[in-house]
């Protein structure tokens, strides 16, 4: 390759959906080296529930920020930004090309985009989200959200008071930087239309797979973590990181929460092969969830890029059939033809002409990426009561609420009252 572009290869998908196989591939092809972009994969050890891509499986390429950290570090999106941009000058210094491999798509969204975060932790002097949490444990829930509406309405009337989390992060946010969320938001929105935000030229390639296959997929994949011992690194894990709570640092790894009662009870089989459900359940469920950020935040993201100078080229492979000649001819070959035209600065094709998936999937994305502030709280009447009322946040948690087993039987006892 005669000319070398100093820019950057991103692969996201679902879980399961072949993420490293496909960097491997192209980090071979194009002479790249890989970057984890996997929030639990960062961790030490504990390679089966993180679902870490083995030494054999490297195959020689160079793979970075994988099992770095302590298990009872809680890493945050900020640490992993000044760490992958370090690594992407240090590849490009080596004239070859890195590739950001993850399902954690804000991670991979903060390395390719200015702006994408909120500047909360870029000093010393302010406290990681966890101090920050200490300071408030005396408080209720509803305490908590009252001190946000005081202090930005806007985001109160986004979150459900019991969300405590994103309540103490709109908070943090203001006392930290001065500046409500909400306009933090705001002015992120228009810098990303009215500035060059993307940091390097990006080539992204979404390896998609259809439901009922991907659902298949991810049930046997539950089944061989349990094979190869998943249970003893649960029983580990809750050693080594005692005291924390089930959403902090590797301890939000699925599986965790669902086999914990497993681990505590060995001899009783219910409990296990109810936390194996639950943890086949939380996978898809999970699936579910970084589809909908692909489609709402990471492709119109991308597409508002095209009328940039620096533009982010997106482009959907289909990974449903994982038999060996349907990858090669699907996503192995087309990947690594996108990235040598990528790497070369050749002209690459129109996204939606790649296949009928991709153009299917393309043109279901959202036009614009979703804002936080243009959610909307819905009451649910079917499934409140006069004691607790049950309020849905934004379009896609109503869907999901009403497609729910709780949400139909509550109907389907009201139509009868």
């Amino acid at each position: 390759m005669s000319v070398f572009r100093k820019g950057v290869i991103a692969i996201v998908g679902t879980t399961g959906v072949g993420k490293s196989q496909l960097a491997i591939e192209l980090a071979r092809a194009i002479n790249g080296e890989v970057i984890n972009a996997d929030a639990l994969q960062m961790y030490t050890g504990y390679d089966i529930i993180t679902n870490k891509v083995t030494k054999e499986e490297q195959s020689s390429i160079p793979h970075h920020l994988l099992g770095t950290v302590s298990a009872n570090h809680e890493y945050t999106v900020q640490e992993y930004e000044q760490e992958a941009l370090a690594k992407i000058s240090e590849i490009h210094q080596r004239q070859r090309t890195p590739i950001l491999v993850g399902g954690t798509n804000y991670y991979v969204q903060s390395v390719l985009f200015r702006k994408s975060l909120i500047p909360t932790e870029d000093s010393e002097a302010h406290t990681s989200p966890k101090e920050f949490e200490k300071q408030y444990e005396a408080k209720s829930n509803i305490d908590v959200w009252e001190e946000l509406r005081r202090n930005d309405r806007e985001m109160a009337e986004i979150w459900h008071p019991n969300n405590r989390r994103k309540v103490l992060r709109s908070l943090q946010v203001f006392y930290t930087t001065g500046k409500k969320h909400s306009e933090w938001i705001r002015e992120t929105q228009e810098a990303r239309q009215n500035e060059e935000t993307l940091r390097f030229p990006a080539l992204v390639l979404w390896l998609y797979a259809e439901k009922e296959q991907l659902d298949l997929r991810l049930d046997k994949r539950v089944d061989k973590m349990m094979e190869r011992g998943l249970l003893r690194e649960v029983e580990q894990l809750q050693y080594d990181t005692k005291g924390n709570g089930f959403t902090t640092g590797l301890r939000q790894a699925i599986g965790f929460r669902e086999l914990t009662e497993a681990v505590k009870s060995p001899n009783d089989e219910s409990l296990l092969k109810d936390g194996v459900e639950r943890m086949k359940t939380a996978t898809r469920q999970y699936a579910r969830r970084q589809v909908a950020w692909l489609r709402n935040k990471m492709v119109p993201t991308c597409r508002d890029t095209q009328s940039k100078q620096t533009t982010a080229h997106m482009f959907v492979l289909n990974a449903t059939n994982v038999d060996q000649s349907a990858w090669d001819k699907n996503v192995r070959s087309v990947g690594i033809d996108l990235a040598q035209k990528f790497v070369c600065d050749n002209s690459l094709p129109n996204p939606q002409s790649l296949s009928q998936e991709a153009a299917q999937v393309l043109t279901m994305a959202r036009q614009q990426a979703v804002s936080a502030l243009a959610w909307q709280r819905h009451l649910c009447e079917v499934c409140s009561t006069s004691e607790q009322p049950v309020w849905i946040h934004g379009a896609d948690e109503l869907r999901q609420h009403r497609q729910s087993r709780r949400h139909r039987r509550n109907a389907q006892r009201h139509s009868k009252k």
